[in-house]
């Protein structure tokens, strides 16, 4: 007999989600209080560890409401706790700073120590923080809250917990992640009990039982650095993201509509499918295809794209090394020289919204632009590749077939970027261990996994699951940059910055001097050597420069540097764990076959003889 719950849960939970707006006004207040009880407390000079607690309290009072704040709201959301990172600008002249605000601002403050000759600024700090606060309901519309949002927003915390808030992201020296997840997760609990209320028995009591043993798993943790992360999330956390999609599909509510970069029919955020490549595309007829991945994936390989018909894409983005070259810097078009930086992977490059370490294009047809007309890359240009192209009928069948348009310099470059957006990279052994799959881990790998996504903060730039600087759960920010200090040669101490200055090259903006996209760590142990200037040959050196600080830990004076100069102090053995971790994330299967062959260009022995995959 299948029998409703309700009858086992509290009576004064309402059933519909109006409440869910009169409870977020509650914790909304209570939030603001906290906020004004901590500035006054600063105004009265109390004891540094009581203004440590009130900045506690108010960071686990905003976790109460972080979930639909960032759902309806996610502007406010970034002035509350957005990151401490000055921005600028990009595209309109001069240098005018755009200041952080909020409680990831406040943090340093206070934390590790409070400096009383800092309270006018504190103070300044906290009083543009009450007056965000104050007005967290504007814009979240109280009419048009409905069960399909509150169920999508409590899907989006969940990762949000899993992938910012048990790392660290957005408290890295108060280091109150764990406790602020549970915290969230109560939250969340109490928010869907009216739902719980009316599935049947089995699902009912199983959602309970998850929800329960979730929220414990971290109260029992033995400490920020000893918490076993990845027993977390594939045991508790992730069963419970199941459980919630179970109960959606029971509950007849229905997923949002609109599209997002993250599906919204996935239950974690590492199940198959979970990214959408094709969200990140600036025309709806870019949308990729069999038969245009088929004849990007021919044009990849095919020399004819090069100025000298001799160098194809795959010359300095090889299959068998995770699409790079194994050089520190490829080598530059007819030359012995270099170009000016390594050459990265292009798998997972459609899941990422800026291509090249300069962060210089939206679109990955743009990035095939640039690199075809780029002198020291293919020096040709798409029109000029489009007029050999054009001289094969199989080629001009196969465009044909992928476009209504036909063989077209645009379709030239959508074809190459819907080739790249099929590179996608999402079943190591890691990832399927995550779901439950029968895949081992060795101790090292497993230990470096935990590192990765607690003591050693990678996760924290590096977002789970894709590893790169594209910050989940919504994924609706320009990627992450970051200036780390990365020398000319791999130095431990007084190293010298590279001369590359990145970003700034780009922008001309005073705060990117020195700044990277921070790239994807998948397939690392294929990738080598590393960083924009393959500075490091080994992933171990690689380690061992974020063990110390980055360029200020070997002596670089590097000014803005947004990487913690603190050491992580790990030990050999953990650094080396670390290693094996990033190693097990290699996954290239199904991704490296190369075509069989060219097509043949009509009246031209000397073309047709070309070298499928090109010369270096």
């Amino acid at each position: 007999m299948v029998v409703s719950i309700a009858a086992f849960l509290p009576k004064d939970f309402p059933s519909d989600s109006k409440a869910v707006y009169r409870q977020f006004l509650a914790d909304k207040t209570r939030f603001h209080q906290q906020v004004q009880q901590l500035a006054a407390y600063v105004l009265a000079d109390a004891p540094a560890d009581s203004l440590r607690a009130a900045f506690v309290r108010s960071r686990q009072d905003y976790k109460r409401i972080e979930w639909l704040l960032e759902y309806y709201q996610p502007f406010l959301a970034s002035h509350v706790n957005g990151p401490p990172v000055v921005e600028v600008e990009e595209y309109e002249p001069g240098q005018t700073p755009i200041l952080p605000t909020g409680l990831q601002v406040v943090e340093p403050y206070l934390f590790p120590t409070y400096a009383p000759k800092q309270k006018a600024e504190l103070t300044r700090e906290l009083t543009v923080l009450m007056a965000y606060s104050s007005r967290l309901e504007q814009g979240i519309p109280a009419d048009l809250i409905n069960d399909t949002d509150v169920v999508e927003a409590i899907r989006q915390q969940l990762f949000r917990i899993v992938a910012l808030g048990i790392t660290g992201y957005d408290a890295p020296a108060a280091r109150t992640g764990l406790p602020e997840a549970v915290v969230s997760l109560r939250k969340l609990h109490d928010t869907f009990r009216p739902y719980a209320m009316r599935l049947t028995q089995p699902l009912g009591n199983q959602l309970e039982q998850r929800w329960a043993e979730t929220i414990q798993a971290i109260e029992q943790a033995p400490g920020f650095d000893n918490f076993d992360r990845v027993a977390f999330v594939r045991d508790k956390l992730y069963p419970l993201c199941r459980s919630l999609k179970q109960a959606r599909l029971e509950l007849g509510i229905r997923t949002i509509s609109n599209a997002r970069f993250l599906s919204p029919n996935v239950a974690t955020l590492s199940d198959s499918g979970a990214f959408r490549p094709d969200y990140l595309i600036n025309f709806g007829d870019f949308v990729s295809t069999p038969q245009k991945v088929a004849l990007g994936k021919v044009l990849f390989f095919d020399p004819l794209l090069s100025g000298n018909n001799a160098r194809s894409c795959a010359s300095c983005h090889q299959p068998e090394r995770a699409f790079t070259d194994g050089r520190p810097k490829s080598r530059a078009f007819g030359s012995r020289k270099s170009v000016i930086r390594n050459a990265p992977t292009l798998l997972n490059a459609g899941l990422q919204n800026v291509q090249f370490y300069d962060s210089r294009v939206f679109f990955l047809e743009d990035q095939a632009h640039d690199v075809l007309n780029n002198i020291h890359e293919m020096r040709t240009s798409p029109d000029s590749a489009v007029k050999k192209l054009a001289s094969s009928s199989e080629y001009k069948k196969m465009f044909s077939e992928a476009f209504s348009s036909g063989l077209t310099a645009p379709n030239l470059r959508n074809a190459l970027a819907s080739y790249i957006r099929s590179l996608t990279s999402l079943n190591a052994r890691p990832d399927q261990y995550l779901r439950g799959e029968p895949a081992a881990l060795s101790e090292d790998e497993r230990n470096g996994f935990n590192l990765f996504l607690g003591k050693a903060r990678c996760a924290t730039c590096h977002f789970f699951p894709v590893y790169n600087g594209f910050v989940p759960p919504i994924y609706d920010k320009k990627m992450d940059s970051e200036i780390i200090g990365v020398p000319r040669r791999p130095k431990k101490r007084r190293a010298r910055i590279d001369k590359d200055e990145g970003k700034f090259n780009t922008y001309q903006k005073n705060i990117h001097r020195f700044a990277f996209k921070t790239p994807t760590v998948r397939n690392a142990g294929l990738t080598g050597p590393y960083m924009h200037n393959g500075a490091y040959k080994t992933l171990d050196q690689v380690v061992d420069f974020y063990n110390r600080g980055g360029g200020i830990g070997i002596g670089i004076a590097v000014e803005g540097q947004t990487l913690a100069e603190d050491p992580l102090n790990l030990t050999l053995k953990e650094q080396k764990a670390l290693v094996a971790f990033m190693k097990s994330l290699t996954d290239t299967t199904g991704l490296t076959q190369r075509p069989s062959q060219l097509p043949a260009i009509e009246g031209n022995p000397e073309l047709n003889a070309r070298r499928l995959g090109g010369r270096y």
